[in-house]
């Protein structure tokens, strides 16, 4: 189709110049002609309206194929940005992150992690200090010592809530 708009304004210069035109009126005419082409691709791509995906999987190429015959552009949103990285919440009411345990007598605490809630986590410490294994640094501190613990309001208190993963490792170290 391009091809053959060229063509035809080749064949109305080659016309103009056969017929004893100057130059400079078929120049300008080839020049006004250009801008006016210009103009009506610019005024093609403001018309174009933009849709936003979240990339999932090839079968969306497949859609986005067909949207190149309209005047539809598309954008990929990604889903896992740095913001959403940085200001992760979390809906449980018990969250796994990373916590700090207090022992009741000396205000030692002892800085861990679960990806589990930490209420469990901090049963299990409980659990251990009970039953006389020495499995977690709670657990030893409170036995060795001979000292008290408390219950999850007094003593558990979640620092960081994230999930399970190197992240999680990062945060431990930064708060020890």
């Amino acid at each position: 189709m391009e091809q053959s708009r060229q063509h035809e304004r080749k064949t109305i210069l080659i016309i103009a110049q056969n017929n004893g035109f100057p130059t400079h009126i078929i120049h300008s005419l080839r020049n006004k002609l250009t801008i006016k082409q210009q103009q009506k691709q610019n005024l093609k791509k403001m018309q174009q309206k933009w849709i936003v995906f979240t990339y999932y999987s090839l079968l969306l190429r497949r859609i986005i194929n067909l949207s190149k015959r309209t005047n539809l552009r598309v954008a990929f949103q990604a889903t896992n940005t740095i913001f959403q990285q940085l200001t992760e919440k979390q809906s449980q009411k018990s969250p796994s992150g990373i916590y700090k345990l207090k022992c009741n007598t000396w205000n030692n605490v002892y800085i861990g992690q679960s990806g589990r809630p930490i209420t469990v986590r901090h049963k299990e410490h409980i659990r251990y200090v009970r039953t006389n294994k020495l499995e977690s640094a709670y657990a030893l501190h409170i036995l060795n010592n001979r000292h008290e613990y408390g219950t999850a309001a007094e003593t558990l208190e979640l620092l960081k809530p994230c999930h399970k993963g190197t992240r999680m490792n990062c945060w431990e170290t930064f708060y020890m």
